[in-house]
């Protein structure tokens, strides 16, 4: 007994066969043999190019109407002349010549109907351009603050569920300089401008204790501080000028200056006031 792609009763399929039908649809299908094509398949294919046969004709009739017109640019050249011809139709020569000034500027717009729609097209890349150029840049100068002020918040020991609360803060009071410093800029929180991440979180140890665990935040003795420093040593409660040198020592001139200016005074500078409560 021959083999069929379909049957439509199992009992119709010897038995040591039957394994290899699927029913489908009402009807038994050869599926357990690799390549095995059924009619619905061949009749899928046929009507997927019988469609694609009848598109394209009904699309090469509707270009048929443009037969020698295979250059758009000529075309929409030629199109932009249609004012000026009609001008040239309207009358005799004498009307013509009185109509040189209408034909003039008809001819001119022509002409720069083609500059100015590309010049519409640059203005607009260009427009894209920038709007994408500045989305990057301010991504890019939104990451740098964010990485420097992660690594000043590891190293000052901040509680982890204060630092969205601090990276909302930074990316309004820092800045990327020209130099790619990244430092504080005039802003209306109250933050001192120029100074670096850690030596803004020193400032933020008095002002924003809850950033940091009790033992460490809020000016009190701990590791809190940039450096593993216990406060700022400028500053009028943690005023040290043994702790002010050896920070000058282990950090340089220019943060020193930062932690000064932070406390409201210079290095060599007197002791700021207390400040009011």
């Amino acid at each position: 007994m021959l083999l069929s792609v379909t049957h439509d009763k199992i009992d119709d399929i010897p038995e040591q066969y039957r394994e290899l039908y699927t029913e489908q649809d009402g009807k038994f299908v050869l599926t357990g043999i690799s390549g095995v094509k059924t009619q619905t398949d061949v009749d899928r294919v046929q009507e997927g190019a019988r469609k694609e046969r009848e598109e394209h004709k009904a699309t090469k009739a509707k270009l048929h109407a443009w037969d020698g017109f295979d250059e758009p640019d000529k075309l929409r050249e030629q199109l932009d002349r249609v004012a000026e011809l009609e001008i040239m139709a309207k009358g005799n020569k004498e009307e013509f010549d009185s109509k040189l000034e209408e034909l003039t500027e008809a001819r001119v717009k022509s002409r720069l109907g083609p500059v100015e729609r590309q010049n519409k097209t640059l203005t607009e890349q260009l427009a894209e351009a920038k709007t994408l150029t500045e989305q990057l840049l301010g991504e890019k100068v939104r990451r740098t603050i964010g990485d420097k002020v992660s690594d000043a918040c590891t190293t000052a020991k901040v509680l982890p569920e204060a630092l969205p609360d601090i990276k909302l803060l930074a990316n309004q009071v820092f800045e990327v300089t020209d130099d790619g410093a990244v430092l504080t800029k005039e802003n209306p929180f109250g933050v001192t401008p120029g100074l670096a991440p850690d030596v803004w979180l020193s400032e933020m140890q008095e002002k924003r204790p809850h950033w940091w665990p009790r033992s460490t935040g809020g000016g009190a003795t701990g590791s809190g501080g940039p450096g593993g420093m216990k406060g700022n040593p400028w500053s009028h409660d943690n005023w040290n000028l043994t702790e002010q040198g050896k920070y000058i020592k282990e950090h340089g001139v220019e943060k020193a200056e930062q932690m000064a200016k932070a406390a409201n005074t210079t290095i060599g500078g007197r002791k700021p006031e207390q400040k009011k409560s």
